[in-house]
């Protein structure tokens, strides 16, 4: 192959990663739209600002001896060791370019640096919310935010590099423990970067680094690891989607569906009636998809924060805002069904689909808020129950009169 030739391919898929950047810029923007209309900017921006006051407060009655490390290391490392690479590959990428992958460098140097872009905001937000913790534990023996915040970058490099290899590995077995030796060792790296020094975590990296390389060494690996790559992408893509999906109709988004066993088995009690059929297979799609994970991992991990917090104020804002949150997404529900001919073929009245909706939202909110509950009220006089009793009233009513209201509507536009 000819120079010329090697610059012909190098334009072509540098033109390539520009059109596949451009369009998915295009098409996540026009999503982003749609989530600034349903007021989500304007209630993350009262999270933020809220959730910072409390952190201040909280900050001042704090004692300077506070084990701090434990919270710095549970934000940090994943924002530092979770470091996957947007590709943009498609799946007819492993037959059309396999032939030119030798001259795929430009395409996918452009993708590692856009992630590690993206990558590296997320990072920066990481330290800016611990390091007013750091800060206020260690006073004046702390180091300096600039130095700290430079080996973070680094080390997210280094975590993108080893990541990519890790998608050239032709063994699973393989790739699994490259990556756990990667959080290990950012577990590792920042204990020593907060207990002693920037200057020990950097070389303390450097000799992890030339462990790894001397472990992986051998290792069988692919030019380019395309199947890796693609699903790697469509993973993320649908992630990206599922977040898309709590504001608009996602037509793009595949629906994960999963037994649960253990779980969906209690559709046996609902009754086997006409009136029930909606109640029953929305029961089913709430208990089988993605959703129900989604819900139950809101719920532990809120359960978590309000028993760690100290403060009656502190723990009804966290209450409060993940019951938000939890309606905000299991309303996503009414649009499970959407494009399902069948339900059309059966003689189903459109209001059973309103009222199976928000009787089960409803139900599905209770029993968060019941779960809430218990780690909420210990420590607590007897009269804060009057927050999950308005919290009650507040997801009565708005699961039996707006939601109510709005699902009747739709099912009566979607009949005619």
């Amino acid at each position: 192959m000819n120079p010329s030739e090697d610059t012909t391919y190098a334009l072509n898929t540098q033109a390539l990663w520009r059109q596949r950047f451009n369009y998915y810029w295009k098409e996540s923007m026009g999503y982003w739209q749609y989530a600034a209309r349903s007021n989500f900017i304007g209630f993350l921006l009262f999270l933020v600002i809220v959730s910072s006051y409390y952190y201040a407060k909280t900050l001042q009655h704090l004692p300077t001896d506070y084990p701090y490390l434990w919270i710095v290391l549970l934000v940090l490392t994943p924002s530092l060791s979770a470091s996957s690479i947007r590709t943009l590959t498609r799946s007819a990428d492993r037959m059309f370019l396999l032939r030119i992958e030798h001259e795929m460098g430009i395409y996918f140097r452009s993708s590692f640096l856009y992630s590690y872009l993206m990558q590296s905001v997320w990072l920066l937000l990481a330290w800016v919310a611990v390091a007013p913790l750091y800060y206020h534990c260690l006073g004046s023996k702390a180091q300096p935010f600039l130095l700290m915040l430079i080996l973070f970058l680094l080390l997210k490099i280094v975590h993108l590099s080893a990541s990519w290899q890790e998608g050239r590995f032709v063994s699973e077995r393989t790739r699994f423990a490259s990556v756990c030796l990667r959080w290990a060792a950012s577990l590792a790296l920042l204990t020593i970067q907060f207990h002693y020094s920037v200057l020990w975590a950097s070389l303390a990296a450097l000799v992890l680094l030339f462990i790894w390389l001397a472990v992986f060494r051998n290792v069988s690996r692919y030019f380019i690891g395309w199947d890796y790559l693609i699903a790697k992408e469509k993973q993320q893509q649908a992630k990206l989607y599922a977040f898309f999906n709590w504001f608009i109709d996602v037509p793009q988004l595949p629906t994960r569906i999963a037994r649960r066993s253990w779980i969906s088995g209690l559709t046996r009690a609902v009754p086997f009636r006409q009136d029930s059929a909606y109640l029953y297979i929305y029961t089913k799609t709430l208990l089988r998809t993605e959703l129900f994970a989604i819900l139950l991992r809101i719920t532990m991990i809120s359960a978590l924060a309000i028993a760690a917090s100290n403060t009656a104020s502190v723990r009804s804002i966290i209450l409060v805002i993940t019951l938000a949150i939890s309606m905000i997404q299991v309303t996503s529900l009414e649009r499970a069904h959407r494009y399902t001919f069948w339900l059309g073929m059966y003689p189903l009245e459109p209001q059973g689909k309103a009222r199976a909706l928000a009787y089960l939202i409803w139900l599905a909110l209770t029993v968060e808020l019941v779960l809430l509950t218990i780690p909420y009220m210990p420590g607590l006089p007897i009269r804060y129950l009057i927050v999950p009793a308005l919290s009650f009233i507040c997801i009565s009513f708005v699961s039996g009169v707006i939601l109510h209201r709005k699902f009747k509507k739709n099912a009566l536009l979607e009949a005619e």
